[in-house]
């Protein structure tokens, strides 16, 4: 698999390496760009033929729709083609022609905008990756038709009005059932606002090997199943770590349960709740294996040795949170930073111990607040946000959100491409902050850790859904689901 990913902007670069340097024909390239897309349809609908309609634009986006409709053509689908401008690239004139010379036809906009045709397909080649700002003019008429079709949406390459650099979204949107991209992954396909327009993802190389995209380097990697080693059969519990959770103030220490259930169920040998004196009887209820112990605000808390801190879930902000907060920035433990622990750091970023391990695990509110920015800014470039945290930290930063990043002060990114919407509820942050630290607590390093945490949290959440769904899914169902995730991750 196809692990590497790319800006939008480089994947041009590439296209144009594998002309200029390597020979490629760019008509040749665009010939098995409308194949593939056309096969894939195909594949989709059970070679059963749909009324269809190609959005053509003036590049080789366009190109690549003549191809498809060329395709459909001889394949006897009743297919119509609507050109928002006059070929302009070599290669897409001769991709109209062709289209042409088979008794293709082209199709009046009005007629087709207000007619009473329904077609069962829609094509979006109107951009691809020469977007240059938001759709204008007849473009975005087109867009805001097409989304407003009972039809099946197919974009070439990426849909009309995202942004393949960074996932952003520029209205109007081609919105996509399924998108089929070329040469190699693009990241503004894979996170940020972007994703909820993309569909169903499929990547098409066009028979380009990796070693044929000449200098131009990956921004992130794909995350992969982590190989995790199977136990040992002299093991025992202190083989596999201690994990001490820090949270849980009043009326929040469901976050610290669902955080240490996380950590035990991901392996941790040990964990134990460090919490206030009104919960500690609550832990046991739950899950008994839990430990527990109090942090008193005018003392520090009896806590036997532990490889690692987990601090944040149910910690809040008021006098309680802040001294668990300062108190664990004073010990020695490497470190799993999460929630209001965040926004804590975000307060006093001169406290920040530069000589632990620490895996910071933002959301993009909490990303913002520790880069003083917004919202808004974080989710316009999320990978910009992921690196520049983790440098500014000296940390390893998980980004999460649809398509979580997880970044080292170094520039290595990793991406995630599993989980689901189901996992939009409360708890399931923390739950991650377990299996992280779970995994750090038995010897991974921190980036590994981050890396794995985040596959195996999304991975059983995944699973989860196959159960029961997405409406409804909570974070226990997805501790439930660790043991069986780890099983299928255990090699010898």
């Amino acid at each position: 698999m196809d692990s590497h990913i790319f800006t939008g902007t480089a994947v041009q670069a590439i296209d144009r390496y594998l002309i200029n340097d390597l020979g490629k024909q760019s008509a040749e390239l665009m010939q098995l760009a409308g194949e593939s897309a056309f096969a894939l349809l195909q594949q989709r609908f059970d070679e059963t033929a749909r009324s269809m309609l190609v959005l053509c634009g003036p590049g080789n986006n366009g190109g690549d729709g003549f191809v498809v409709a060329l395709e459909a053509l001889r394949a006897d689908w009743p297919v119509q083609c609507v050109a928002a401008s006059a070929p302009k690239s070599e290669a897409a004139k001769q991709a109209f022609n062709r289209y042409r010379e088979a008794g293709g036809q082209l199709s009046p906009v009005d007629q087709v905008m207000g007619g009473e045709t329904c077609y069962e397909v829609v094509v979006d080649a109107l951009l691809g990756l020469g977007q240059n700002g938001a759709p204008r003019g007849l473009i975005a008429e087109l867009v805001q038709w097409s989304n407003e079709q009972n039809a099946f949406r197919l974009a070439l390459d990426v849909p009309t009005g995202l942004d393949a650099d960074t996932g952003s979204v520029r209205e109007p949107i081609f919105s996509a059932d399924l998108t089929i991209t070329f040469l190699a992954h693009k990241l503004g396909l894979l996170t940020g606002a972007g994703v909820n327009h993309v569909g169903d993802l499929v990547l098409e190389t066009l028979d380009v090997t990796p070693a044929e995209r000449g200098h131009v380097a990956p921004v992130a990697n794909l995350l992969q199943p982590p190989k995790l080693p199977s136990r040992r059969p002299d093991s025992h519990k202190g083989t596999y770590g201690h994990v001490v959770v820090v949270g849980g103030d009043n009326g929040m220490f469901g976050a610290t349960l669902l955080a240490g259930g996380a950590a035990l169920r991901s392996g941790a040998g040990k964990v134990t709740l460090a919490s206030t004196t009104g919960h500690l009887d609550k832990a046991a209820y739950w899950m008994p294996e839990l430990m527990s112990t109090v942090i008193e605000v005018d003392a520090s808390p009896a806590i036997a040795s532990s490889e690692i801190l987990a601090v944040g879930p149910g910690l809040g902000t008021d006098e309680w949170g802040r001294h668990a907060f300062e108190w664990s920035l004073q010990q020695i433990n490497d470190l799993v930073i999460d929630a209001d622990a965040l926004n804590l750091l975000a307060e006093h970023d001169e406290q920040f111990p530069s000589d632990r391990r620490v895996v910071l695990t933002p959301h993009p509110g909490e990303a913002a607040r520790l880069l003083h920015s917004t919202t808004a800014q974080v989710q316009l470039n999320r990978l910009s946000t992921v690196s520049q945290i983790a440098r500014k930290y000296r940390a390893i930063c998980v980004l999460k959100g649809a398509g979580t990043l997880i970044a080292d002060p170094t520039g290595r990114v990793a991406l995630c491409n599993l989980g689901n919407p189901g996992m939009a509820s409360a708890g399931m942050g923390d739950v991650l902050t377990g299996v992280i630290a779970a995994l750090l607590a038995q010897g991974h390093r921190p980036f590994d850790a981050a890396c794995a945490g985040v596959w195996l949290h999304a991975k059983a959440a995944d699973i989860a859904k196959s159960d029961i769904g997405e409406a409804g899914l909570i974070a226990t169902d997805v501790i439930q689901q660790l043991p069986l995730t780890l099983v299928r991750c255990q090699q010898s």
